[in-house]
């Protein structure tokens, strides 16, 4: 039982019980004076009765997050889209996922192989290229006229610490002159890093993110991240499959996943 009874001869005495007991923003639920008859007040001289509990804090609300238009292609346009973001946070493995999904939708979609860095990042997109019949083309490809509806830009993790690779990533974007930069992070992340890692990259310009990897947190570990990650959310991953298992983050099947923004 939360609430408790507490007796003291004057009301300053049985509140200053209750304050050291409860917290000085105890609530009290009832209070009386008790009075005793008189015959029997040389045993019992009476006092203040009151019954109190602690007073708790109203659940958090749900974090606040923002949802971003999902990617919009035009017929006979070329939309040109780099993904950036720390190693290990899924970005190979989101492009395949959207090529995939574009490609379904017969759109003319392709891959550029810009993660020179990482041990088989770009023998990994050839891979999911040639499963998905989606042309897959080097760094040096940038610098032609690509005929594509969709063109996906594969990036290295960065961080500005980095030196030539934080360079190279710099470079890279400035030759793509993508018309969007999506910052694909993990929900496996804690808040902190997150929060480290949006001011570290903030010159790349990214102006959506990708949230990955929520199938493998708890509620609790995704509302800290939502909670962190101050970008509107594109889209959001929740398996390593592919194809599938991605939903843009306006889609009703994010609305299962995160809670309502």
């Amino acid at each position: 039982m939360l609430a408790r009874r507490y007796e003291a001869p004057t009301v300053e005495q049985v509140l200053d019980h209750i304050r050291q007991d409860l917290g000085p923003d105890a609530v009290v639920l009832y209070a009386r004076e008790r009075k005793p008859p008189w015959w029997w007040r040389w045993l019992d001289p009476g006092g203040v009765e009151v019954i109190a509990m602690p007073r708790f804090a109203p659940p958090a609300p749900p974090p606040r997050w923002r949802a971003a238009a999902p990617i919009r292609l035009t017929r006979g346009r070329c939309r040109r889209v780099a993904f950036v973001g720390p190693t290990g946070a899924g970005k190979t493995t989101t492009i395949a996922k959207l090529a995939c999904e574009f490609r379904l939708r017969g759109w003319d979609v392709q891959l550029v192989a810009g993660d020179t860095w990482r041990v088989g990042a770009s023998r990994q997109l050839v891979e999911y290229g040639k499963a998905l019949e989606v042309p897959v083309h080097p760094l040096s490809a940038l610098e032609r006229n690509l005929h594509a509806e969709v063109l996906l830009v594969d990036l290295p993790g960065v961080h500005p610490s980095m030196g030539q690779r934080w360079e190279e990533v710099r470079n890279v974007l400035s030759r793509a002159r993508p018309h969007e930069v999506h910052l694909v992070l993990s929900a496996t992340t804690s808040s902190a890093v997150l929060r480290q890692v949006q001011k570290d990259v903030v010159e790349l310009s990214a102006t959506r993110c990708v949230l990955t990897h929520l199938d493998e947190v708890d509620s609790p570990t995704l509302q800290e991240a939502l909670a962190a990650v101050d970008l509107p959310l594109s889209y959001l991953t929740y398996s390593p499959e592919v194809p599938g298992d991605i939903a843009s983050a306006r889609s009703r099947t994010a609305r299962r996943w995160l809670p309502w923004g």
